[in-house]
């Protein structure tokens, strides 16, 4: 009987570990990008993601710089006529860069080499791609790159090893099965939950995230969408020193 009673706890284990997902809400955004809140549930954990995404063909990334602290996201993400944008990658104190940063084809920082900083968010004139820095192959095709970490998934799956103790908000950068890119915050979670949510199935409408990139969290996470009235603007706590924004393709 008590062996009988833990194989069926054994069996609930599992069952208890899927995370599962509300219905998306649709939320107002701009032509050409899909913008939408999912709440995410694992038993007595919650958690909200409010997901930006667009497909390539049309739309891509752009590095904003924010060297002298002069500008929020939203600031920023209006003045470059973004259509919608995310904090970026992680900063010293003095504001200076950790990692790759390339902006417009001019690097702003080198690439680094750090357990933390494991991949890269690089766009060239006809394609955006998430690399692993040990795969980036610097060129002069590169017109945009920020380095950050750790990845979350890879291959569809989540990333083992991750921190699974520290709460926090996450900003994440995705590409997902059917070829679309896209942005994302997420309420706190620890970075082992953050990949487990986005490699569960049924988050996105378009198939399974199937790599994702972890960017500067915690009090920096911010996300602004552009909409007819007034923006979404979930706000950083803190100045950043650079953003991601989602543009047209000119």
């Amino acid at each position: 009987m008590i062996r009988l009673a833990l194989a069926f706890l054994a069996l609930l284990v599992p069952l208890r570990a899927e995370w599962i997902f509300s219905t998306a809400e649709p939320l107002a955004a701009p032509e050409g990008i899909s913008f939408a809140r999912v709440s995410a549930s694992n038993g007595d954990r919650r958690a909200e993601l409010h997901i930006v995404s667009f497909q390539p063909k049309a739309h891509t990334f752009a590095v904003m710089d924010n060297p002298d602290g002069a500008f929020d996201l939203g600031s920023a993400s209006a003045k470059r006529g973004a259509l919608a944008a995310v904090n970026g990658g992680y900063f010293h104190p003095d504001r200076t860069p950790l990692g790759l940063v390339v902006r417009q084809g001019v690097t702003i920082h080198p690439l680094e080499r750090a357990k933390l900083l494991s991949g890269i968010v690089v766009v060239k004139k006809d394609r955006i791609a998430l690399v692993r820095t040990a795969e980036f192959r610097a060129s002069k095709d590169v017109r945009e790159a920020l380095q950050a970490g750790p990845f979350l998934v890879d291959g569809g799956k989540a990333v083992a090893g991750l921190n699974d103790t520290r709460g926090a908000a996450r900003t994440v950068v995705f590409a997902d099965a059917a070829g679309d890119f896209g942005v994302l915050i997420c309420g706190s979670a620890t970075l082992a939950e953050t990949g487990r949510i986005l490699a569960a199935p049924g988050l996105l409408r378009t198939g399974k995230i199937t790599r994702a990139l972890n960017l500067d969290g915690g009090s920096s996470t911010a996300l602004w969408v552009r909409r007819e009235r007034a923006p979404f603007y979930s706000r950083e706590w803190k100045g950043v020193r650079n953003y991601l924004a989602i543009i047209p393709r000119s």
